[in-house]
């Protein structure tokens, strides 16, 4: 007695493309997912490149406490005068000492504005991304249902196509032998 089951030939190749595609999804979506999320003092992404060319009617800039403004005001007039002398202007660059001065000044305004108040109030938990999980924590749950729901497509895609069990239209006794019950 011969067993028959209903597979059509379009089932045939729709299945094997389904998985494929399926696997490849997981793949992109587990792939793509973002790394591990670098720790970050909050406020940096305001900073500015270069203090020095700021404004002083700059928001960043009137944050700062009075002293490191009344600095950035002297390394600005110390610049100036520079740019006018014969040397800068053979040159064409600042001195050593000036470049120095710059960069203490930037370094300075950058410390000084990290600890602000106005920073440090602006994101009192940077360490969080939603209510209770950090940047890691969110992206793991992503991945891990990003993962469940792309294996549960695959047998969600058997159930579409008719293909997770054999047909139960076949007059004659069907034998199941992929071991699915």
């Amino acid at each position: 007695m011969r067993k028959t089951v209903a597979f059509s030939s379009l089932q045939a190749l729709v299945l094997p493309a389904a998985v494929l595609a399926g696997s490849l999804a997981v793949s992109l979506t587990l792939g793509g997912c973002a790394g591990s999320q670098p720790t970050k003092v909050a406020g940096t992404n305001h900073l500015p490149d270069n203090w020095l060319t700021l404004s002083d009617s700059d928001d960043r800039v009137r944050a700062l406490p009075e002293p490191t403004r009344e600095y950035l005001k002297r390394v600005k007039e110390n610049m100036a005068a520079e740019r006018d002398s014969a040397s800068h202007k053979f040159n064409g660059r600042y001195s050593d000492a000036l470049v120095k001065q710059m960069s203490d000044a930037n370094e300075a305004a950058n410390t000084a504005y990290l600890v602000s108040s106005r920073t440090i109030n602006g994101n009192l938990t940077p360490e969080l991304y939603g209510t209770a999980e950090s940047h890691d924590e969110t992206n793991w749950h992503f991945a891990a249902n990003a993962n469940q729901n792309m294996r549960s497509l695959v047998d969600d895609w058997g159930r579409f196509w008719l293909a997770d069990k054999p047909s139960s239209l076949s007059p004659y006794p069907i034998t199941t032998t992929g071991g699915q019950p």
